[in-house]
């Protein structure tokens, strides 16, 4: 697997506590469908099949961005910057989250809510899906710090999977909360929330060394007019 790919993993997990801080509330406001644990699963996959889905569509646009940055000769620049970044939010705290919406999009923000809010009550296949959707939308530091790190990826289907990986790194916080119907432990939190800071770091120190382009296989490539040089001397 991609360094890269596999620190979006280790991201989704690391801010886990964050997620369910800021997700936890949502999914554990949306009714089951049904009654037993099958339905509550269904329910429960389709929530966070919503939102994965609008993570990879982030991840598409930031990609987008990489892309045209690649194509300037600025990609490692922004694998840099990306890093820098998610390293400062480590050192200080809520670096990330002090960004707040104004003007037209905190109006769109703010309507964002209220659809979310009107839909949280609907169990329909397509209602639990859009529900998680919407969820996906809405401000959170932790997504603005993997869409950095989706910029780097350099292309719009590897800034998508990119997403859809740290996505996937929140599941099991997420899925286990819903599924038990009650906030994980107290001494889960406080474990993941010693365990991220570093985590996040690690994050932070892998973009900014694919940025520096040391030669190191799957963590910090060659530039490429280097390795095609390479190559013709073979």
């Amino acid at each position: 697997m991609n360094a890269l790919l596999a620190g979006a993993v280790v991201l989704g997990v690391a801010g886990s506590a964050h997620c369910i801080g800021m997700c936890g509330p949502i999914a554990l406001a949306v009714p089951s469908p049904g009654a037993g644990w099958r339905a509550r699963l269904s329910s429960t996959l389709l929530l966070n099949l919503g939102r994965i889905t609008t993570y990879a569509l982030i991840g598409v646009a930031f990609g987008t961005f990489g892309r045209g940055a690649q194509l300037a000769g600025l990609q490692q620049w922004v694998s840099i910057l990306a890093g820098s970044v998610l390293l400062a939010s480590v050192i200080i705290p809520g670096l990330l989250e002090r960004w707040s919406p104004t003007g037209r999009l905190s109006l769109m923000v703010g309507r964002l809510r209220s659809v979310l809010g009107r839909n949280l009550k609907r169990t329909a296949p397509e209602a639990l899906f859009l529900t998680g959707a919407l969820n996906g939308l809405l401000p959170c530091g932790l997504v603005y710090g993997a869409a950095l790190g989706a910029t780097a990826m350099g292309t719009a289907q590897e800034g998508a999977l990119f997403m859809i990986f740290f996505g996937l790194g929140t599941w099991p916080a997420l899925i286990g909360l819903r599924m038990s119907g009650h906030m994980v432990g107290t001494k889960s939190r406080a474990l993941l929330r010693k365990a991220s800071p570093i985590l996040i770091s690690g994050m932070a120190v892998l973009l900014i060394l694919r940025g520096l382009e040391l030669g190191i296989p799957m963590v910090s490539p060659a530039p490429v007019a280097m390795q095609e040089a390479s190559i013709g001397c073979h």
